[in-house]
């Protein structure tokens, strides 16, 4: 057994892939979504919140007052909402294009790691996916991670640290 797969050279070893591969997940995002896009996504956003904040304030003093005109206000809200959700869906859609490239990136390295294609082995692998490849530090001993966890720890925090750098969707509040 390689000094890769033993603890802390495991736990550096699986967080720099991770690293890259939202590195690269990124770049690929902001290079096939264009600017504008994701600055009309972001606009659709704040706009969404702002009324749903606004629909949920004159809900709760309609109810409150019983006045019907402001009532009808909350519908005409409602029906807004919808529209604004639904321009974003179709936004949010577009940017699927590029999952078969992530996903075919994805499943190329974690062959390479694990030695493994979904249930079929491929070829000898670095882990075999069960074993605690990061101990995170918690308040009553260590937590152990398997390859799956730890991989997955790591892409969220990268995923969304190369989101906020990058402005894409969601990071730009």
């Amino acid at each position: 057994m390689s000094e890769l797969t033993q603890i802390p050279y495991s736990t550096i070893f699986i967080l720099c892939i991770s690293l890259v591969m939202s590195l690269a997940t990124s770049l690929i995002n902001s290079h096939f979504t264009p600017r504008e896009q994701r600055e009309r996504l972001a606009a659709l956003r704040r706009e969404i919140t702002e009324l749903n904040n606004k629909k949920r304030e004159n809900l709760k003093t309609a109810k409150s007052t019983g006045d019907k005109n402001l009532l009808k206000k909350v519908r005409k809200q409602e029906r807004q909402l919808l529209q604004l959700q639904s321009q974003m869906a179709s936004l949010s859609l577009r940017q699927m294009r590029v999952m078969p490239i992530t996903m075919t990136m994805f499943f190329l390295i974690w062959m390479f790691l694990t030695g493994r294609l979904l249930y079929w082995s491929v070829l000898p692998g670095l882990f075999t996916g069960a074993e605690t490849v990061a101990k995170l530090p918690w308040l009553e001993g260590a937590i152990p991670l398997n390859l799956f966890w730890w991989y997955l720890l790591c892409s969220l925090l990268f995923g969304i640290l190369f989101s906020r750098i990058f402005g894409l969707t969601g990071a730009t509040e």
